[in-house]
């Protein structure tokens, strides 16, 4: 009986992976498809009524067929895997685990609400204003494999301090491409500014 519950926990562990991958992998779509239609707004007609309704099925795909049956199962297949072993939940790695589940519901309604604003033609963010909610995503992955990979020397501490670290990596990355891209973009135009 031992190994049958030890088999099931194994199989719900990696189903949850497999979810998450789905998850992110669906998420970091949607948001480069937000990017995309946002591009596709400055087009001129017919082009610009074409593509966002292409754009609109694509999004709407995304995210009703795969991130959220992704998010939904990894969130049951985790309930399920504490409610095995509750005493999980007084471990350091799992509080921080669950602060970043805090942080990801929290990105994810916001992807929900960018998505029906652009459906509605309201989003008044930028296309890269966008590219930078993207990599959102990218740190929370990080994140989250961070903590998988350090669950038994992670304290909360260290935990914020990585993510915090990690955010500002990627931010002065951006940065450097947003420099770039604006030196490209006086390059083409012709600006004597650049």
């Amino acid at each position: 009986m031992e190994a049958t519950a030890i088999e099931n926990h194994t199989f719900a562990k990696a189903l949850m992976l497999i979810f998450t991958v789905t998850f992110f992998a669906g998420t970091f779509h949607i948001v480069r498809l937000f990017v995309a239609h946002r591009e596709a707004l400055a087009k001129w007609e017919p082009d610009r009524a074409i593509l966002s309704k292409q754009f609109g099925l694509l999004q709407r795909r995304a995210l009703y067929y795969l991130i959220w049956p992704s998010l939904i199962a990894v969130f049951l297949l985790g309930c399920w895997l504490v409610a095995q072993r509750p005493g999980v939940l007084k471990l350091p790695f799992m509080q921080v685990g669950l602060g970043i589940v805090a942080m990801l519901a929290a990105y994810h309604l916001t992807v929900q609400r960018i998505y029906g604003r652009l459906k509605r033609g309201e989003l008044r963010w930028s296309a890269l204003q966008l590219q930078l909610w993207a990599q959102g995503a990218t740190i929370l992955l990080v994140a989250v494999i961070l903590v998988a990979l350090m669950r038994d020397r992670l304290t909360w501490v260290w935990g914020s301090l990585g993510l915090v670290v990690v955010g500002g990596l990627v931010m002065m990355a951006i940065a450097s491409v947003r420099k770039r891209g604006l030196a490209d973009d006086d390059a083409t135009t012709g600006d004597p500014r650049a």
